[in-house]
């Protein structure tokens, strides 16, 4: 049975995938109800999982014998015992590792803060102000930025700003630290009622130099803890100890959040960190690479930085996936045609959309000929509306930016890059131009889900 679902995989899967990650999987059981397979790595296991491997084979097994039957894989060493494991996406193993979110506290500090430093930490454009900012509290604790409230979009590095504080204040200014989340600061005050242990609670915490809170906005509705925090606040404020908060929402967005709490954050400083754009992207790819132990190719790096453009997590996923791969298959440098093979489940861009598309729904949306977008025209709204057609096309498509740029009337590569930089910068300053590439990415991609 495994030999036949290993023949339809072939039909469809790239050739060193097979040869490195599935045909090192043997049967222990075969039939009909189920499927056991066995591997002798967690690290091929891992991989197999997150880019739905398990899944896919599941599908050619339902396909090829029984719509019921079942895949389990055994992660089985020669001096280990064996490890069932069922048939998990990726998304139900994010589900699993979050409740080791609750036992944060008893994992040391050391543990818990590793390589969250300002030195691992990549600045840009997007976050300088941010990260300047940090730098300073981490100097002088209680000074001049207190509260201080950092708020963006999950994954562009506000964790790793908080723990580089607490790390600098400890190790340089010799001071405690206080570091929870918001989920495990309720999940402690709960238990500490139930055990009647609240005082002890609210003690452990104020009798911190610095307090340093991630994800705020998950007190939301928790009016009990909401309270505890409101007393716990004060406290460290009225003594002009250190407040770090961090938030996936600005404060006044932060629904059913005492108001109280709302002023209270308000009365420092409240900064937010933005997407990081192309060259920050790139300097994020590189700096991980080193600190991953792997090679890469600068037409590989491009390829992430401009697949990947909105959360440094997924960057960090991505690049340990090739360092998986990397490690099994013993590749000097990581190519552009590996990373995007590898990446397939990363790089989520629609292809059905060709630049010849784009250019004619840009033209219609800024009202000007899809001709005059490739012509030699540098009015001021045909060289904006160009210069649009270009980022998205880089968005969009797969194509390169030499490939762009004689799309776009033999234009070279530097002019398609300063085109897409400026657009990147536009977004974030112009609320106009943001609304109108939002508007033409939603055609696009309307467009596509009918295709």
């Amino acid at each position: 049975m495994w030999k036949k679902i290993l023949e339809e995989l072939k039909k469809t899967e790239n050739e060193n995938l097979i040869k490195t990650f599935i045909s090192p999987l043997y049967p222990m059981q075969e039939s009909r109800d189920e499927i056991v397979l066995c591997c002798r790595s967690s690290i091929a296991y891992d991989f197999l999982n997150k880019n739905k491997y398990l899944n896919k084979i599941t599908s050619i097994a339902q396909t090829l014998f029984e719509q019921n039957t079942k895949v389990k894989i055994i992660i089985k060493q020669d001096d280990d015992d064996e490890k069932i494991q069922t048939n998990i996406t990726f998304e139900e193993d994010e589900k699993k590792e979050k409740p080791a979110e609750k036992t944060e506290k008893n994992i040391s500090f050391e543990d818990n803060f590793r390589g969250y430093t300002f030195d691992n930490f990549v600045s840009g454009p997007s976050n300088i102000t941010v990260y300047n900012a940090a730098k300073t509290i981490a100097k002088n604790p209680g000074s001049d930025y207190n509260p201080f409230f950092v708020y963006g979009d999950s994954g562009l590095g506000k964790t790793h700003i908080v723990k580089a504080i607490g790390n600098y204040i400890r190790e340089n200014r010799k001071k405690s630290v206080y570091y929870s989340t918001a989920n495990q600061l309720m999940n402690e005050y709960v238990k500490s009622i139930e055990n009647k242990t609240v005082p002890e609670f609210r003690e452990n915490i104020i009798k911190k130099d610095v307090l340093l809170i991630d994800d705020i906005q998950f007190l939301s509705g928790k009016t009990g803890t909401q309270d505890e925090f409101f007393y716990i606040f004060n406290t460290f404020y009225n003594k002009n100890k250190q407040i770090v908060i961090t938030s996936d929402k600005y404060i006044s967005e932060i629904k059913d959040i005492d108001d109280r709490l709302k002023t209270r954050f308000s009365m420092g400083v409240s900064l937010d960190i933005k997407p990081p754009e192309y060259e920050t992207r790139v300097a994020i790819i590189k700096k991980k690479s080193e600190l991953y132990g792997i090679k890469i190719s600068d037409e590989a790096v491009d390829l992430i930085a401009s697949n990947i453009r909105n959360n440094i997590r997924e960057i960090e996923g991505a690049l340990k996936t090739l360092k998986i791969s990397f490690c099994f298959i013993g590749k000097e440098i990581i190519d552009r045609d590996f990373a995007k093979n590898i990446l397939k489940s990363f790089i989520k861009k629609d292809k059905t959309a060709g630049i010849d598309d784009i250019i004619k729904i840009v033209a219609g949306n800024t009202f000007i000929k899809p001709s005059e977008i490739t012509s030699k025209k540098r009015t001021k709204q045909i060289s904006m509306s160009r210069q649009i057609a270009m980022y998205i096309s880089r968005k969009y498509t797969s194509k390169t930016l030499e490939e762009i740029g004689e799309s776009f009337g033999g234009r070279d590569h530097s002019t398609v890059k300063n085109s897409i930089d400026n657009v990147e910068k536009l977004i974030y300053e112009d609320t106009n131009i943001k609304k109108l590439v939002e508007k033409i990415e939603h055609e696009i991609e309307s467009n596509n889900s009918n295709l």
